[in-house]
């Protein structure tokens, strides 16, 4: 089983996220290592997260439960039957519900690192906090200056994005419209692009603090 492209980004953002921390001296000492031991820290580091994932990708992955038989060991979070060899399988059937029942269908969680959030994410907006974050980490650029190259790397996207959706509906003659990328403001006021910056390098610190706990993105 592998993860959609779309089931896979919010991760993209988590990774980024940690990554800036890890090479950053404020949150590089806070970052929760043994939390993240599987995550191969040393590789997060260097790794960009498309060279990452393809080693990683099953700590996202809900695993299906399986049913198997056992001697005598019990595993985590199973139950153990004992089922007289003198039944038949249908005597087993019917009969196996009544025995088990409460002990199984309880919520279990298969995998450690789950996206934690209150709202619906849009993780349009977790690049530009973060884009603001390192610029401002750079000391040489004011907020307006920010906010331009910020702006300068949105349209980046934006272009590379429609000339994926082009080039994929030449090949298959499907796709869709670019999709106009939401949360940055067109503003001119350079007041309001300041408070802008300002707010997303905020936000960015908060969900950095947050990540380096193993908590993505939490409260920002």
């Amino acid at each position: 089983m592998k993860l959609s492209n779309k089931e896979i980004q919010p991760y993209r953002i988590w990774y980024q996220y940690l990554q800036t921390a890890l090479n950053d001296k404020k949150h590089s000492k806070n970052v929760n290592r043994n939390y993240y031991k599987d995550w191969h820290l040393n590789l997060v580091k260097e790794l960009t997260f498309n060279q990452w994932i393809k080693t990683h990708e099953h700590l996202f992955i809900e695993k299906e439960p399986e049913i198997k038989l056992f001697d005598s060991k019990r595993t985590p979070n199973t139950i153990l039957v004992e089922i007289p060899i003198s039944l038949n399988v249908a005597q087993v059937r019917d009969n196996i519900g009544k025995v088990i029942k409460g002990k199984i269908a309880k919520s279990q969680t298969h995998h450690r690192f789950k996206i934690q959030s209150n709202r619906p994410l849009q993780t349009e907006f977790f690049d530009y906090f973060l884009w603001s974050y390192q610029f401002r980490q750079l000391n040489k650029y004011t907020n307006e200056e920010i906010w331009v190259k910020v702006d300068e790397k949105v349209k980046e996207r934006q272009k590379k994005v429609a000339t994926q959706i082009t080039n994929n509906f030449r090949k298959t003659g499907k796709g869709i419209r670019p999709r106009i990328l939401t949360g940055w403001s067109s503003t001119k006021d350079d007041n309001n692009r300041k408070i802008l910056i300002s707010r997303n390098i905020l936000k960015a610190q908060n969900i950095l603090t947050n990540v380096c706990k193993g908590i993505f993105p939490g409260s920002y």
